[in-house]
């Protein structure tokens, strides 16, 4: 009876410490989210519902740079990240950019965002642990807290901080992409790159046909015969080696046309054709202008700090602490 009696007070004093621990951590998750959020919201444009979101910033910030680049990244490269994340977002509030919202949330059109539900879903389909997640989450939001407020300037504008995936050897001029008016902030540099990325080469292969008709479908091309079809070559380079135009006929057609309207991962590529395919041998991933993603990770592994990667990638540019924006809508 006392025995009884006895474990009974015991299962009760564990029981009673475990939900006491159990409500220390629900404190604790509670206190750290309030330490993060922002006292900011910004208003995101969800494509798919056609409905705008009222989200707080620094949630979103988290979900953008969880979605554009991997957790696994060195602390410098993800910090680099979220500097360029909060000054793309800001230059499209403060230049009134969007129609709808401050920001959408199309990757095609704005950054990357998918809410942390989802992303943890993807992540642990992927294999990453419930601890691995949590340190990677842990990991961003500190990165966003390390950088609070901070963002690029030039000249004290806000700059349109622009980033893609990968550019061995070079990245790329705006200018000579997207025939814009010249940009000095987004200039070819030099850049070093893990030689393991998994896409750092790729190839696409498309069917004669499919090329044919996609570029007659979108007004690239008319009235061309099969043959001249056939004769397709590349026309002209951008200084930093990538493909500028190609020569299909007597049509001239830009590159980077092609790489978003085929899915070709970037305009660095070599190209082969026979009777059935066109052949692109590709090298990077992504338009190429600003920050290369896993150029950032390379230095940082190479001792490079967060700012010195910003400045590395984007020429003449300042950093910014406590940047005050006025939405103008």
């Amino acid at each position: 009876m006392y025995f009884v009696s006895g474990v009974l007070a015991i299962v009760i004093v564990v029981l009673a410490i475990f939900d006491s621990k159990k409500v220390e951590k629900i404190e604790k998750k509670e206190e750290e989210k309030i330490n993060f959020e922002s006292k900011e919201n910004i208003e995101l444009y969800n494509t798919q519902n056609d409905k705008i979101e009222e989200v707080n910033l620094n949630y979103y910030l988290l979900c953008v740079v969880a979605s554009e680049i991997p957790f696994k990244y060195e602390y410098e490269a993800i910090k680099a990240q979220v500097v360029v994340a909060r000054t793309y977002l800001f230059n499209k509030i403060v230049n009134n950019l969007e129609e709808k919202g401050d920001v959408c949330n199309d990757y095609r059109h704005c950054q990357a965002y998918t809410p942390l539900e989802k992303l943890n879903e993807a992540w642990k389909n992927k294999g990453f642990s419930d601890e691995e997640i949590e340190a990677g989450e842990t990991k961003i939001k500190k990165a966003i807290l390390d950088t609070k407020n901070q963002v690029i300037v030039y000249n004290g504008e806000i700059i349109n901080a622009l980033f893609h995936a990968s550019s061995p050897q070079k990245t790329e001029d705006a200018k000579a992409i997207w025939s814009c008016e010249d940009i000095p902030y987004l200039k070819s540099v030099e850049n070093i790159e893990d030689e393991t990325y998994e896409n750092r080469t790729s190839q696409t292969v498309l069917p004669y046909s499919v090329f044919k008709n996609t570029l007659i479908e979108n007004g690239y091309v008319e009235n061309i015969t099969d043959e001249e079809f056939l004769n397709i070559d590349i026309n002209e380079y951008t200084d930093s080696g990538r493909v500028k135009t190609i020569q299909v006929g007597n049509c001239k057609i830009k590159a980077e046309d092609l790489r978003t309207l085929f899915g070709i991962k970037s305009t660095n590529f070599t190209l082969s054709v026979d009777s059935e395919n066109i052949v692109f041998n590709v090298i990077g991933y992504g338009h190429g202008v600003g920050l290369s993603q896993v150029g950032a990770n390379t230095y940082a592994k190479l001792g490079k700090t967060y700012d010195e990667i910003i400045h590395h990638y984007y020429t003449g540019v300042d950093i910014v602490d406590g940047y005050e924006y006025t939405k103008e809508k």
